[in-house]
């Protein structure tokens, strides 16, 4: 990090000037999402972590990246061109709602680590509180927008605190899109699960969740008693972080 640069074992994110740093979630999703096909989007790319990514898992696939803070996609449009996948990924400064508009049946995947929760401010001021601003881009309108974004069969997979789970799955039913995979983030095995990965589809499954059962396998547990990572996790991160 002395470079200003974080590095993973086939790509360096430079994340100073973006409104979404390196961070676990974002590393998180961007190795347990189940990407394929030819066009992806990662909506909400902050410092484009989660496109690059994309790009390294699936080798023909075009990657979109949209964010609607300037800085930020300066800065991944710097990455990606810093990248061995340049020519695959393409940066755009456009919202989630004004592409929902724009596009229909598009993609083939959607990623995304969302904003979350309530930054009680109704304008936010910095660019970090309008990325984390509901009013501007919130798990609900992801899952709506991604209804009419994806194609027939495709995929939306996005992390959210778990408190959260119950209500998404229900949008994400309602809007034509059901929880295929699932997985619960916890930091160690006595820690409360914290957040939730949730990987929908739009091939007319159909997952009740007053009927949802969580089962020991859909338990992500990062770090065991000594601190350290678990096998698990090791095997979730070893494309990506150097010391797995």
């Amino acid at each position: 990090m002395k470079d200003g640069l974080f590095h993973f074992k086939k790509f360096s994110v430079s994340h100073t000037r973006s409104s979404m740093k390196v961070g676990v979630d974002g590393v998180l999703i961007g190795s347990w999402a189940s990407p394929t096909g030819k066009r992806i989007l990662d909506a909400g790319t902050g410092c484009g972590v989660i496109a690059l990514m994309l790009a390294q898992r699936v080798p023909d696939a075009e990657v979109i990246a949209i964010d609607i803070d300037k800085d930020s996609i300066e800065e991944a449009s710097e990455n990606f061109q810093n990248s061995i996948w340049n020519e695959r990924i393409h940066p755009n400064n456009i919202s989630f709602n004004e592409l929902v508009n724009e596009e229909h049946d598009s993609f083939d995947m959607i990623v995304s680590n969302p904003p979350f929760f309530e930054s009680g401010v109704k304008y936010p001021a910095t660019p970090r509180e309008v990325a984390r601003h509901q009013a501007e881009f919130s798990p609900t309108s992801l899952i709506k927008g991604s209804a009419g974004l994806l194609k027939n069969d495709g995929k939306l997979a996005m992390i959210v605190p778990s408190e959260f789970f119950n209500q998404l799955c229900t949008v994400g039913i309602a809007n034509g899109l059901s929880p295929d995979r699932v997985l619960f983030v916890r930091n160690r095995r006595e820690s409360p699960i914290k957040r939730v990965m949730i990987e929908f589809t739009k091939d007319h499954k159909y997952l009740s969740v007053d009927n949802f059962s969580m089962t020991d396998d859909m338990v992500l547990t990062m770090f065991d008693n000594s601190g350290l990572p678990t096998p698990q996790y090791k095997e979730l991160g070893k494309d990506f972080y150097i010391k797995f």
